[in-house]
C-alpha cells in the first residue's frame, strides 16, 4: 500500500484492516512511502500487486511500466483525480455536471462576473454532448449561482460558490487550475436540504453499496465537512446510470459521486480514485468493503500460481 508521509500516519487503522483481512490469503501488506518507491524497485523489490493510496498518477504509471498489477490503474488515477477530465471523459455516457476548466490566473475574472454572464460564457465555450444536450442546457440556463472547484481538490475543501467572499475563494483555490460549474439545486424547501449527493462504492464492475450525504446548512454535503450520511438504496434506473459509468472504465475500488437534483436524477459530479470508506463503515458496519476489495484483487484479478 503506497502512501505519502502524511497519509501513512493518518491511515494506520485502515492499513491494519488490510493486514488482518489478508491473513485469509496468506498474504502480507506493507505500507510504503511513495518517495522510497523508485529505490525499492531499483533494488528488485517486486510486490504481488500495489494499492496506490496517494494521488500521483505518475506512481501508478511507473508501477505498470515494470509489470506490477496496480489498483487503481494509471488511467483511473489520471482521469479521476482531475475534475475536468472526469466529466469530459464520461459526459457522453451519463448526464454529468456541465464543467469548464480554467487556469488559476483566470479566477479573478470569473469571480467578477454575474450568474447571467457566466451562463453566456457556458453558451459560448461549453461543448454540448449529443446524448444529453437538452439536459445540460437546462442545468446551465436555470442556474442562479455557480461553483468553482480546484481540479484536484478532495473532501470539499477547495469548493466555493462564486457568491462567497472573493478573498476567501482566491486563497482557497490558491492559484490552482479550477473548474466552473452551475450550482445544481438539490432537494426541496419542504425537505429543508440545501445539498444532497450519493456516493456509490464500486469494486471492479460491481456496485458494492451507496450512501446518501446531505446538508441543511451548506451546498457541500461532504462527510468530512459535517454532512449527514445514511445507507441509500439505488432504484433500477439509478443502477443503470451507475453501470453506464462502470462500462466506461475499469476500476479496482472507487467512489462515484452523483448530485441528486430536484427531479431526483443522479448527475455525475466526480469520482474518487483514492476513496475512503469511513462513512460507509459508519452507516453500514455490516458491509466490509476492504474484505470485498481484497477478494476481488486476489481471487479475480491476479494470476493464480
Amino acid at each position: 500500500m503506497i502512501y505519502d508521509r502524511e497519509g501513512i500516519q493518518r491511515n494506520a487503522f485502515y492499513i491494519q484492516m488490510y493486514r488482518e483481512r489478508c491473513r485469509t490469503y496468506e498474504t502480507e501488506v506493507e505500507p510504503v512511502l511513495a518517495e522510497t518507491l523508485p529505490h525499492r524497485l531499483k533494488d528488485g523489490e517486486i510486490p504481488v500487486c500495489a494499492l496506490v493510496r496517494t494521488i500521483c498518477p505518475e506512481i501508478n504509471q511507473m508501477l505498470e511500466q515494470v509489470g506490477i498489477p496496480v489498483f487503481n490503474s494509471y488511467q483511473v488515477s489520471y482521469v479521476c483525480n482531475h475534475k475536468g477530465r472526469t466529466l469530459e471523459y464520461f459526459k457522453d455516457r451519463v448526464l454529468s455536471v456541465p464543467s469548464l476548466t480554467f487556469s488559476g490566473k483566470e479566477l479573478p475574472v470569473i469571480l467578477s462576473q454575474k450568474p447571467r454572464e457566466l451562463i453566456c460564457l457556458f453558451e459560448n465555450q461549453f461543448f454540448y454532448s449529443s446524448s444529453f444536450e437538452w439536459d445540460e442546457r437546462e442545468l446551465i440556463c436555470s442556474a442562479s449561482d455557480f461553483v468553482v472547484k480546484a481540479v484536484d481538490g478532495h473532501g470539499g475543501t477547495q469548493v466555493f460558490s462564486i457568491g462567497e467572499d472573493k478573498k476567501k475563494v482566491l486563497a482557497g483555490i490558491g492559484g490552482d487550475d479550477f473548474v466552473l460549474q452551475p450550482m445544481i439545486s438539490s432537494g426541496s424547501s419542504a425537505e429543508n436540504r440545501l445539498s444532497r449527493d450519493v456516493r456509490v462504492y464500486v469494486v471492479g464492475k460491481k456496485i458494492f453499496a451507496a450512501v446518501l450525504r446531505s446538508s441543511s446548512g451548506d451546498f457541500r454535503a461532504n462527510f468530512s465537512l459535517g454532512g449527514e450520511v445514511c445507507r441509500y438504496g439505488l432504484s433500477s434506473h439509478e443502477v443503470r446510470v451507475v453501470k453506464s459509468v462502470l462500462d466506461g472504465m475499469e476500476f479496482g475500488m472507487a467512489g462515484i459521486d452523483f448530485i441528486v437534483d430536484d427531479r431526483r436524477r443522479l448527475i455525475l459530479n466526480e469520482i474518487e480514485d483514492v476513496a475512503g470508506a469511513r462513512m460507509l463503515y459508519q452507516c453500514a458496519p455490516e458491509l466490509d468493503i476492504v474484505q470485498e476489495y481484497l477478494r476481488y484483487i486476489l481471487e479475480e484479478k491476479l494470476p493464480r500460481t
